[in-house]
């Protein structure tokens, strides 16, 4: 049986999770919308798992607005909740994922000014260079990812927010790799949306959620007033239930679940400090417990990735979602890493399933694989 240790791109379903939504499975809901019991029984399914998001969250259930998975909801914040009278910029940052930055890019193509903040080295917000930027832009829309998808790397959000006028500027986060692995609470954190996906957190694909406050002034998906009239289309009811089911585990399991991945984290890196000019993206910054992104200068990541995949080992290079095109991450390119050492990055991201022998069967191959090069290689790197 393979290892994976691809859990950033998508995280094997809670056995809880499936147990809730099996009955759903074996019997399809009826439509949230009709009026007879079983619509009825359905409508209230649904409202359970809008609790349980909010819960989890510390928002109210109001604010949470259901969507296809996290790419939707990204889209859905840019492109329905901006004022299309208000010329002010949106800024957002250069390590986004492409679910931002795509749409920013149409939008810029319709004439939106676009701002994108840059990161330092550790893959973070250059916050003095930030500070300027975002006090002449008198932004309408700021959008600064929590944690990024590629290195682990937890953006100073707070700090960040403190530099825009809050009454007049949205502020919003993908926090799509943060939810279930790290606590995330919009009231406490000043948020005024947030992205989530629920692959992320054990629950099952093809399911997330907007959490905003505001209505939108142009629903994304229009043809029916499903979601308070701000996404149209008949709910998907089971993948609904899945995501209120994973979030309210993810509530109970958070301290437990930060603890154990990190160690697991922990561990991998002390290993792979043995192994020469081994580099680990993003180390001296604060981190997602479970990510390290890291590259060998005399290993291509394919090749690398594949050799690994033929060992039993799933990892990822870059971000999953568009890792079939080879060239070098943005993330990377964005921190000042060179194309050829960028070209070279891996991905690990240890979940719940994994344990301390598996980092010790993964290293002792990552070990092996470079004890195969030749000597002048690998003393080159150091």
């Amino acid at each position: 049986m393979p290892v994976y240790l691809d859990h950033n791109a998508t995280s094997p379903m809670h056995p809880e999770v499936a147990e809730a939504i099996l009955p759903f499975l074996r019997n399809p809901p009826a439509n949230p919308s009709s009026l007879h019991s079983y619509g009825r029984m359905a409508r209230s399914a649904v409202e359970t798992a809008r609790a349980q998001v909010a819960e989890l969250l510390h928002c109210g259930s109001d604010d949470v607005v259901f969507t296809s998975g996290g790419t939707e909801a990204n889209n859905l914040l840019l492109k329905g909740y901006l004022d299309a009278s208000d010329d002010r910029p949106i800024v957002s940052s250069a390590i986004e994922h492409p679910s931002i930055l795509q749409p920013l890019r149409q939008l810029q193509a319709a004439g939106r000014k676009v701002i994108l903040l840059q990161p330092d080295h550790q893959g973070r917000i250059d916050l003095s260079a930030a500070e300027s930027i975002l006090a002449d832009a008198n932004p309408q829309l700021l959008s600064v990812m929590y944690a990024n998808n590629e290195t682990g790397v937890i953006q100073p959000l707070q700090a960040l927010a403190a530099m825009v006028d809050r009454e007049n500027c949205l502020l919003h986060s993908d926090a799509i790799q943060a939810v279930g692995k790290l606590p995330v609470d919009v009231t406490q954190h000043e948020i005024d949306a947030i992205s989530l996906s629920a692959h992320k957190l054990r629950g099952p694909q093809g399911v997330g959620a907007l959490v905003v406050k505001r209505k939108p002034g142009s629903p994304l998906i229009t043809g029916g007033e499903q979601e308070h009239r701000r996404r149209g289309g008949t709910e998907n009811v089971t993948g609904i239930v899945g995501l209120g089911k994973a979030a309210e585990i993810a509530s109970l399991e958070m301290e437990h679940k930060q603890h154990y991945l990190m160690q697991l984290r922990d561990a991998f890196e002390a290993r792979l400090a043995g192994i020469p000019g081994c580099l680990v993206f993003g180390q001296s910054a604060p981190r997602l417990p479970n990510t390290t992104c890291f590259a060998l200068p005399y290993y291509h990541g394919e090749t690398l990735l594949m050799e690994m995949d033929r060992a039993g080992f799933a990892l990822s290079s870059g971000s999953a979602c568009h890792s079939m095109v080879t060239e070098p991450s943005h993330v990377l390119k964005a921190m000042g890493v060179e194309d050829s050492l960028a070209l070279n990055a891996i991905r690990a991201s240890f979940g719940m399933d994994n344990n301390l022998q598996d980092v010790e069967a993964l290293c002792a191959k990552l070990q092996d694989l470079v004890g195969r090069l030749p000597a002048v290689i690998r003393q080159a790197a150091v």
